[in-house]
């Protein structure tokens, strides 16, 4: 097509052109005058295509809307283009050897196939970004953050007001933002009509006026590294926390509810609250084995003999509905089948 057809139906405008005398300051004044009003202008091929003052007045006068570019007439850019908020900037991609423009091309597939499936965008430009070697401790902490949110949500019964993370230990020296949208991503999975990802996610808490704080304690009793969320509901606190354990950096869950706790995260879990007293857990092992359904780990919890305790339960398998609101008419405080998928 023409320069002209081009110019008149294009929302988004993206050149792959090489630098020639011809195309040298092509997409100048001119040619954003002939262009649709809100247009949005990629480019990420040469800079000396674009006449930049041309387009820092294009973009102060709207005919633009916005323009993304990652290379410049002379680099790197100091100019006033990086004061406008309409401008996303990115490094000068230098993948200028066969395996590197491969490789580029492998981690360009795989951060779209993460966002596609609302998985973690480490290159994204509007999440928290945290450095490389950042990332390395913090990494595992990600889906870590995510099961815990989750769990304090469903334990809270899909109701907050304000969620709370705290940091302790090594984890304490970071730049944490980045847990903390992941823990409420996994706070809002299922309960929203639309998807829940990485960038929404904070979006999400601020529209239903929740109130996400962050605090950080270097010191932590047990753990080298501890996190720690808590959902607050209608008076109500309901916190849990984990780590990482091993080289294998598995999920660790170490308190819920109050109760000291050790066992690892799984997909299907089931909480229960009840009565100290003889006979429980025998009889919760039995029914589930009536009902066919394995429990694959068990951990309980008292605050005190005779007092309330928690059962948790790892399951190979779902429950059926039936047996977990049985429980609850026989008179335990609270049973919840958990999903941490």
């Amino acid at each position: 097509e023409t320069d002209e057809a081009v110019f008149s139906r294009a929302d988004f405008l993206t050149l792959h052109l090489p630098l020639t005398d011809e195309t040298r300051g092509s997409i100048g004044a001119d040619a954003f005058a002939r262009m649709r009003p809100g247009v949005r202008i990629v480019n990420t091929a040469r800079g000396e295509l674009v006449d930049e003052p041309a387009l820092l007045e294009a973009l102060r006068s709207g005919k633009v809307a916005g323009a993304a570019l990652d290379v410049f007439a002379t680099e790197p850019y100091t100019g006033p283009l990086l004061d406008l908020d309409t401008v996303i900037v990115t490094p000068h991609l230098a993948a200028s050897t066969a395996e590197a423009q491969d490789r580029a091309g492998v981690i360009v597939a795989e951060q779209v196939a993460a966002a596609l499936e609302g998985g973690l965008v480490t290159n994204a430009v509007n999440i928290p970004a945290i450095r490389a070697e950042d990332l390395e401790v913090l990494g595992p902490y990600v889906p870590l953050a995510a099961k815990l949110g989750r769990l304090a949500m469903e334990l809270a019964g899909n109701r907050a007001e304000r969620i709370e993370l705290a940091y302790d230990g090594a984890l304490s020296q970071y730049d944490t933002r980045l847990l903390t949208v992941s823990a409420l991503n996994g706070a809002f999975q299922g309960r929203t009509e639309g998807h829940v990802n990485y960038v929404n996610a904070p979006l999400i808490a601020a529209e239903r006026g929740i109130e996400v704080l962050e605090q950080k304690r270097r010191s932590s009793r047990d753990f080298t590294s501890l996190l720690l969320v808590t959902v607050h509901a209608e008076g109500v606190e309901v916190p849990v926390a984990g780590t990482t354990i091993g080289g294998e950096h598995r999920r660790w869950l170490v308190s819920a509810l109050g109760f000291e706790l050790e066992m690892e995260l799984s997909p299907l879990m089931v909480f229960f609250r009840y009565d100290d007293v003889p006979g429980v857990i025998g009889r919760v092992g039995t029914l589930f084995g009536e009902a066919g359904v394995n429990i694959a780990n068990m951990a309980v919890s008292r605050t005190r003999r005779g007092d309330k305790a928690l059962m948790a339960l790892s399951l190979d398998s779902p429950p059926p509905d039936e047996l977990v609101s049985h429980f609850r008419e026989q008179g335990f405080d609270d049973a919840r089948f958990i999903a941490l998928t």
